[in-house]
């Protein structure tokens, strides 16, 4: 197909976060204890049929995927069906699901392709860690605890059942599907936190899974149980998977709130937070360009973290505010990202470089600038654990074609770190302050 850019339509924005949080509610009749020998293939399903499914794949990505061996040959990708094929008889139910998601892994470890999803499908989503996580420079850090574990929250996870966490992570990478790099640790946490991930790579067994934890000075081990999915969605939310939780932080507050502009007058900004890519009002718009043209603003700062995507039909009004001249100062305009800049906020913030003098700041987005998107879902029923693929349908291109980035690095990288977010800093809005 054509790689020139095409026309606005909907982007299926947010894809991983919406399916592994808000779609990922638990059956009532599901297994709390997770236990790797209690899911059987899929209904009825023989070995001969489950090993079928990986030709299906095969079959469906060839004819949904324009391009489905952008990142591998055709010859590599079916060499690795076949040799998963024959390895089954010998994988645990758990194993062949992490097999799988390392074998969707595969068509983007280059990137371009980070809605690649490979995910259990239906009442089989299993079961999750009772934390929430965030891959900050101090380490992997507990952000949030459901109780009775709430005394790991802040704590840096050193090891998993005496596995280095750098261990952890190195297995867990395959399994990541990525736009570039700054995905990998975005999505990481959606597979760390699942506890049959943990078995599937031989990281944890049956049972409570050991946590070793350190708080800066001293270690402790300890074992949390397991919840099941449902347990995890009801108490951690939409996106509790990979984003922050709430703080008394502009950025990180407000989280009902996808869409606003406030005043700041200390720092004399006038700032828009877009959380989602979803209808900007003309009204708003309009709204922006004059505020902006006040003379007691200094500069306006477009805030993208979180942002997972969303409609890229909606954002028109926006994109032709923020390249008006009131908006458009050179010098004055500056785009806030980080890895969970995604998908449709990916498609804004690159028409955003392409076409305005914006400073950007903060983190590489997690989205590129040209990538496949718009995913249909392929069911694999047969597998002993019962799996839905996410296969790419479109390529969108927002840059060049010859652009060799894979996402945006920023004029003013700022890292975000975990005394940073527990001390509720905005290193990132300071660092734009200390820019003039």
């Amino acid at each position: 197909m054509s790689l020139t850019r095409a026309p606005l339509r909907q982007v299926a924005g947010g894809v991983i976060i919406a399916v592994v949080v808000s779609a990922c509610g638990a059956s009532p009749t599901e297994s709390p204890s997770g236990s790797s020998s209690a899911a059987p293939s899929g209904p009825g399903a023989s070995l001969t049929e489950a090993q079928a499914d990986l030709d299906l794949l095969v079959e469906r990505l060839e004819a949904i995927h324009p391009d489905p061996w952008h990142g591998i040959t055709r010859e590599d990708f079916v060499a690795a069906v076949a040799d998963l094929q024959a390895r089954m008889p010998d994988l645990t139910p758990d194993q062949t699901m992490v097999e799988v998601m390392r074998l969707v892994g595969l068509i983007s470890a280059n990137g371009r392709d980070g809605h690649m999803f490979a995910l259990p499908a239906d009442a089989n989503y299993g079961t999750a860690l009772p934390i929430r996580v965030y891959e900050f420079p101090e380490g992997v850090i507990v952000t949030d605890a459901r109780a009775p574990y709430e005394g790991l929250i802040g704590q840096a996870i050193t090891a998993v059942n005496g596995h280095p966490i750098a261990e952890v992570l190195e297995a867990l990478d395959p399994l990541v599907p990525r736009d570039g790099p700054a995905t990998v640790s975005a999505f990481r946490p959606i597979f760390f936190l699942r506890v049959e991930v943990l078995r599937g790579l031989g990281l944890a067994d049956d049972g409570p899974i050991e946590l070793t934890v350190s708080d800066g000075n001293d270690e402790t081990t300890l074992e949390v149980d397991p919840l099941r999915f449902a347990d995890f969605a009801s108490w951690a939310g939409q996106g509790g998977m990979v984003a922050l939780p709430v703080r008394d932080v502009r950025w990180l507050s407000r989280p009902g709130d996808n869409l606003y502009i406030e005043y700041l007058p200390d720092s004399r900004t006038l700032y828009v937070r877009y959380r989602q890519v979803q209808t900007f009002p003309r009204g708003l718009a309009d709204e922006l360009e004059e505020r902006a043209d006040d003379p007691d603003v200094d500069r306006v700062v477009l805030d993208l973290r979180e942002n997972g995507g969303g409609n890229n039909q909606t954002y028109g009004s926006l994109l032709s505010a923020v390249r008006s001249a009131a908006v458009d100062r050179e010098g004055r305009l500056f785009l806030l990202t980080d890895r969970l800049t995604f998908s449709a906020a990916a498609n804004f913030s690159t028409e955003v470089e392409q076409t305005t003098s914006a400073i950007f700041a903060g983190e590489p987005p997690g989205g590129g600038l040209n990538f496949w998107n718009d995913v249909s879902p392929v069911t694999l029923a047969n597998l002993p654990v019962p799996m839905e693929i996410g296969v790419s349908i479109r390529y969108w291109q927002f840059s060049t074609p010859d652009d060799p980035r894979l996402t945006i690095d920023p004029d003013i990288p700022v890292a975000y770190t975990a005394a940073d977010y527990f001390a509720d800093r905005d290193p990132v809005f300071d660092a734009i302050l200390a820019a003039d």
